[in-house]
């Protein structure tokens, strides 16, 4: 599996996270998100959340040009292929405050679903009335960290060999400037469960990734960059 870009690492990941509130969690948020400002050149958005909160929206895009899906058909394998356009056209990231999310005109108010820093997510509240003023009602939720949700029995086992040594720096070595993770994420039934169809968990799964992506924002030398590239 390949796409047209240099320096390219390939991966396999196991979906574990959960969309929905954890059990215990503390009662979440109820904010009325406001567009304050549109630039219609690059679809940059400033979004109001709440009297501490406000985001500076821009285009973000981690799906690979063509996305390839394995599924089942009336228990047939099937393979699919969806333009990666058409599921992360929609993302949008404020590198700042770490947030990452879909947003959607509805009605001509916005609807935003993700994640809007280390700690918290949002979603709309489709059961509540609007505002006056006509905007979503949307909840945040506090993101807590489950038991046993890092895997480190995934990682491989440190070999003596793989080690790099100071002796094996070659000075005429080439760094590149960005490497490329592809990532091919297994979903299993349980966690498909969770979502009405398989372009909505693409789209979630399109938030995760460029949340990771986030977090090596500051690397260099080569610069990181996480991929979706299919789902299974």
């Amino acid at each position: 599996m390949t796409f047209p870009a240099l320096h390219k690492v390939g991966a396999i990941v196991i979906a574990i996270f959960l969309a929905g509130a954890a059990k215990g969690a503390p009662q979440p948020r109820l904010v009325y998100p406001r567009l304050l400002e549109e630039r219609a050149a690059d679809g940059a958005k400033l979004v109001h959340i709440h009297e501490d909160l406000t985001l500076s929206l821009l285009r973000a895009s981690v799906a690979a040009p063509t996305l390839i899906v394995h599924e089942f058909e009336n228990g047939t394998p099937a393979v699919r292929f969806i333009r990666g356009e058409d599921i992360d056209g929609n993302l949008y990231e404020d590198p700042k405050n770490f947030a990452t999310v879909a947003v959607r005109t509805v009605s001509d108010a916005l609807e935003l679903d993700g994640v809007i820093g280390p700690r918290h997510r949002i979603a709309p509240a489709p059961t509540m009335e609007r505002s006056e003023e006509g905007h979503v009602p949307h909840h945040i939720y506090e993101i807590e960290e489950k038991e046993g949700a890092k895997y480190d029995a995934l990682l491989p086992k440190k070999d003596k060999a793989t080690l790099i040594r100071e002796r094996q720096y070659n000075p005429y070595q080439r760094v590149p400037a960005q490497v490329i993770i592809e990532l091919f994420v297994i979903s299993d039934k349980k966690h498909q469960e969770r979502f009405d169809k398989m372009e909505r968990l693409l789209g979630y799964l399109c938030v995760m990734v460029n949340s990771a992506n986030l977090r090596y924002q500051d690397t260099v030398a080569p610069r990181v960059k996480l991929l979706l590239v299919g789902l299974e």
